[in-house]
């Protein structure tokens, strides 16, 4: 690393060739979001002839049912079977099902007090990662703005369709948690991560990398803790499985698949679709995302990897198997993705400080 370089920065100091390499994946990623149609064609919301209940649309309109008719006492596993059966939802396979956790917390609470629910845990989120940012002590203090960026992508929680897709739970779930994580006391993420697990099973890759890190520090108690959360969520969707299949029948519809294999135009679609950048261009966000993406390659920290290895491999699924409707998956990474943009300026400018760095003379041999 090059006296003076932050510590913090895994891009100070690397050689041209790495900072060559680097910087031309990020203009081709750019250029190449830029000469698309960023959300044409990539991204289906619902149409007019969709399922609808009291002012909401299609997949909203679903959820809502079902908690609707859990509130009134009906069983969870009757009720989503009858209102997907009634607008031609998919019942098989038991993944077209979402857990009964959310619809259980929307009737107990009802909608406001559910909504409330939410928007505090969003405030806590921002506030973690305000105090995480602003504390680390190898970060500049402007990397705290990256808190106002968790902000600007949780808006959709004061929406009050949105109180009923499981991935704007679990994704705020997702951001506190990863706020919260500190190798030497899981405790608090393992808690949060077990939450946002119980309603949406997508989030077991975060579950298993931490595990994975508790593993490679030989920290015993947390490895125990995780695999302790991976077999209580595992007896859950077993048991999920099993309450589905005693309401469905071969005759119910199946899934089509998802086989979306969309590419990097979807992937920029669906975060466009499911963060502030639906208020602007495509190609804004084909700019923002690589350069977000960046700014979490560039810090050096455990957890800079960790979301860093979160974001890609929800990129990677979302641009390979999400079709188009699936679009709000992206709402289980959009409020941390941003955060990168903080660190994405200096990333840049130590990368091309290597790439213009003069090339040291190789002294003469004298025979």
């Amino acid at each position: 690393m090059m006296a003076g370089a932050p510590d913090w920065n895994r891009f100070a100091g690397v050689s041209r060739p790495v900072a060559a390499a680097v910087l031309g994946l990020l203009a081709l990623l750019m250029i190449w979001g830029a000469a698309s149609d960023v959300g044409r064609d990539h991204v289906a919301v619902a149409k007019p002839s969709s399922a609808h209940f009291d002012g909401l649309v299609g997949d909203h309109a679903l959820y809502a049912r079902i908690a609707q008719r859990v509130d009134a006492g009906e069983s969870y596993y009757v009720a989503a079977a009858a209102e997907h059966r009634a607008d031609d939802y998919p019942l098989r396979p038991f993944m077209t099902v979402r857990l009964p956790t959310l619809a259980y917390i929307v009737a107990a609470l009802g909608e406001r007090k559910a909504m409330l629910l939410v928007l505090v845990i969003g405030g806590a989120a921002i506030l973690a990662w305000y105090r995480r940012l602003r504390t680390e002590p190898a970060l500049p203090r402007y990397a705290a703005v990256g808190a106002l960026f968790v902000a600007a992508n949780l808006t959709q929680l004061a929406a009050r369709e949105w109180l009923f897709i499981h991935e704007v739970a679990a994704g705020v779930l997702l951001a506190l948690a990863l706020a919260l994580y500190r190798p030497a006391r899981p405790w608090r993420t393992m808690a949060v991560v077990a939450a946002a697990l119980a309603i949406r099973e997508t989030i077991l890759p975060v579950a298993m990398l931490f595990g994975l890190f508790a593993l490679i520090n030989r920290d015993w108690r947390a490895v125990a803790g995780w695999l302790a959360i991976g077999l209580c969520f595992a007896a859950g969707l077993g048991a999920h499985v099993a309450a589905l299949a005693a309401v469905t029948t071969p005759a119910d519809a199946a899934s089509q698949g998802w086989n979306g294999q969309g590419g990097w135009i979807a992937y920029l679609s669906f975060v466009q679709a499911s963060s502030l950048l639906r208020f602007f261009a495509g190609w804004v966000g084909a700019l923002l995302v690589p350069l977000a993406l960046l700014g979490w390659a560039a810090w050096r920290s455990r957890l800079g990897l960790a979301v860093l290895l979160i974001q890609l491999g929800y990129a990677a699924l979302l641009m390979l198997f999400a079709r188009p409707a699936n679009f709000y998956w992206a709402m289980l990474v959009t409020p941390t993705l941003f955060i990168g943009l903080a660190f994405a300026p200096t990333a840049l400018i130590e990368l091309v400080r290597s790439l213009l760095r003069p090339r040291t003379a190789i002294p003469a041999v004298v025979i």
